[in-house]
Parts: structure tokens; sequence; C-alpha cells
């Protein structure tokens, strides 16, 4: 008998990444749980829950050009956050849930600030004694830390959450990085400690600490617990039927960046052909699940009719990982987590554009397990002579926690 009950809050604005480890966690939890997962996003083709978890979808948002907006754009935004508030509302009412998990806020989604807090008051109003935990990925928005040398006081407590920061002249990059550390505090840790009860960090403590980017860590005041990486398992991972016999794989997540990274791997692939150098294998493309028409028509045609296959997105995607010779690939979370499960060789191209990526990136080029090519050289010699070194490269091994779904149901059991 499952007694106790989740509610799942996730919300994923540009890519998919979040998403599916959102889902990855939801689908564990189901195990012992009853679960509910508050759905705010964009629908995602394929991106399926287990049957026993009750998705209650939201009216979508998603990033444009002005920030934050609904994805029906005939819906006026101040109209749409208002129904959101009463879905969550009446959500927090009907469910009562024991433990109500927040994905990422509060160190981002602060355009989401009175919706969350709001939820997490009417939860408390209905159910006293549930729990509200933060569900972190492994590297949250990191402080700008070049103006936190450690010979530099910078900082000091007061009162025990609150912080001041030493004035600096105004005007230049040190005082708008200090403005933002400012902000990045005062949104973080009041908020977590008057509204939340744990930090489930979703990454290996030997690899990356919550410090690392978030400085102010000390005066957390709730239990910060590092659950390993979450990340999709194998099974039984047998080749995908339209795989080639032997293929590179080239991903771009979500999309949203999918041109810049994936059409450098096409000419490069198409040089490695001339070049006699490809060994018969194919290239496979997944581009993305939501990128732009145009890119995508682009893409294809810079394909043509060479040794390429190239498809918006697959719900099979760990599956043609493990058994690809090699992947390319942004340095999101989901991601690299698909590369340590696999044990593939792979190049990692961060997004400078996600603050995480490019950390991740050096941590795993560090411990060997990928080759990085920093997006501002990712032309198209820079990237010949990448794939043509990996393709050589031995499989890499680690011994890196990746059991976070299954820690984060057991911490979620215990309390």
């Amino acid at each position: 008998m499952k007694n106790t009950t989740v509610a799942f809050y996730s919300q994923h604005l540009i890519g998919v990444g979040h998403h599916f480890r959102n889902r990855q966690i939801v689908n564990e939890l189901v195990k012992t749980c009853n679960v509910f997962f508050i759905d705010g996003g964009r629908l995602i083709p394929e991106a399926d829950l287990d049957e026993q978890v009750v998705r209650i979808p939201l009216l979508p948002l998603r990033t444009g050009a002005q920030g934050i907006e609904s994805v029906d754009k005939e819906r006026d935004l101040q109209a749409v956050m208002r129904e959101r508030q009463t879905q969550l509302s009446e959500a927090m009412e009907q469910i009562r849930p024991d433990v109500f998990c927040v994905e990422f806020f509060p160190f981002s989604r602060w355009s989401l600030k009175s919706e969350i807090l709001n939820t997490i008051v009417r939860l408390n109003e209905v159910n006293p004694d549930a729990k509200v935990l933060c569900s972190l990925r492994d590297i949250p928005t990191r402080a700008k830390s070049n103006v936190l040398q450690p010979t530099v006081a910078l900082v000091q407590r007061r009162d025990g959450d609150a912080m001041r920061f030493y004035s600096v002249p105004f005007g230049g990059i040190h005082h708008e990085y200090l403005a933002f550390n400012r902000r990045y505090y005062e949104e973080v840790v009041p908020v977590l400690n008057q509204y939340f009860d744990a930090v489930l960090v979703h990454g290996d403590s030997q690899l990356s600490r919550l410090e690392d980017h978030f400085p102010w860590t000390a005066d957390i005041g709730i239990p910060v617990v590092y659950t390993g990486f979450v990340s999709e398992k194998l099974g039984d991972a047998s080749r995908p039927g339209r795989a080639p016999d032997r293929y590179v794989l080239v991903s771009s997540g979500g999309g949203a960046e999918g041109l810049a990274l994936v059409a450098p791997c096409i000419e490069a692939w198409k040089q490695l052909e001339r070049d006699e150098a490809h060994d018969g294998r194919e290239m496979v493309i997944f581009a993305g699940a939501f990128i732009d028409e145009k890119h995508f028509e682009a893409l294809c045609g810079l394909c043509g009719d060479g040794p390429f296959r190239i498809e918006r997105f697959t719900s099979n995607f760990l599956a043609w990982m493990k058994h690809a010779d090699l992947s390319i690939s942004r340095a999101g979370y989901n991601t690299c987590m698909n590369v340590l499960e696999a044990q593939v060789p792979s190049i990692l191209v961060p997004s400078i554009a996600m603050d995480d990526q490019v950390f991740r990136a050096q941590e795993l080029m560090g411990l060997g397990i990928a080759g990085v090519v920093h997006p501002d050289q990712i032309g198209v010699g820079k990237m010949t002579k990448a794939i043509a070194k990996m393709l050589e490269s031995p499989v890499p091994e680690h011994d890196l926690s990746l059991d976070g779904a299954e820690q984060t149901r057991k911490f979620i059991e215990s309390v």
C-alpha cells in the first residue's frame, strides 16, 4: 500500500532537459508513492510517464524574446497566470500532498516566485505537516565568482539569514556582478529557510558541490542532500531497428541552439568522408524537438544525399547513444548523464547561454570522460580534428553515482 502522496512541480521554459530529469524522478517515486506530476511546460512528444503517475497540466509557459510568455499567444499572460494559480491552489486542496517537490526554484524560476510561494502557503494551510523540497540539478545558476575572491571580503552575515554586500563604485562590470550576487542571495537563502525543508542536489559531490557555484551555502539553514545524478537506465537497450551498423550520434536537446551545433558537424563529416576517414559510418542527427522549422529544413539541405540520417527527436535516445561509436552534443545535464550511463566516447560543445554547461564539460573532460570543443571554436576544421581524435579514443570509465532517482525516492520515504 502506498502511504506517501507526492506532488512534483515541473516547469521547463526553453529546452526539454528539466522535464526529462523530473520524469525520471517521478517514474521512480511512483514505485512506492502516490505521485502527481504538475507540468507547466509545452507538451513533449513521446515523453511518457508511468501510467500510475497522475499528470496535472497547467496552462503552458515558455521563454520568449521578451521573457516568460504563454505558449498560446492568443491568451493574455496575466490571465494565464491567474488561471494557473487557481489550478495550483485547487490541486493542493484536493491532493493534500505529504511532500511537495519544486524543481529549480528558488535558485531560478524567479518570474514564477509568486505562483510557487502562494502554492506553498496554500499547501501549509490544508496540510501543515507537509514537507517542501527543492529539487536541484548538479549545478545551479552560478554566482559571478570573479568578484568573490577569497582575499576580498565582499559579504557578511547579518541576523543569520540576511546578507550585507559591501558597496562598490557605481558602474562597470564589478558593480553589475555584485548587484547580481546580492539579488541571487536574497532570492535564494531567505526563501529556502522560510518555505522549504530540504534541498536535494541531483549530483555527485566528488565532482561538484553546491558551494562551488553558490558560495553562501553555509547560510542555508535546512539540510542539503546529494542524491547522485539522475540518469535514465539502459535496461536491455537493444539496437534501434533503424540504426545503421556504425554511426556517430549528434544531438542538440530541445533544439534551441540546434543549427549552431549541428551545421559544423555536418560539414566536418563531409570532410571526413572526402578524406575517406569516416570508415563507412553514418552520422545520425537528432536536431531537437523544438528546433525552428527553417533551421531544420536548412540542416536537411546540408545533409543532402550524404551519409546522414536526420530527425527532430526520438524517445529512445539512450539506446541510440549506447550503440554509437561517438556522441556529439551540448553539455546539458541529461545528455551528460546519458554519456555517463552509456559509457560512450563523446565530444561536448557547451552552450555559453547555459552557465552550468561550461563547468560540467570541463569537469568531465578533467576526468577523461569527454572531449570538449569550445563553442567559439566550433568551426569545421576544429570539429573535424576532434571527431577524428575521439573516434580513436577508448571507452570511458568512471565511478560517479548515477542512482539519483532511487536515492531521491528513499529520502522522500524517510521524511
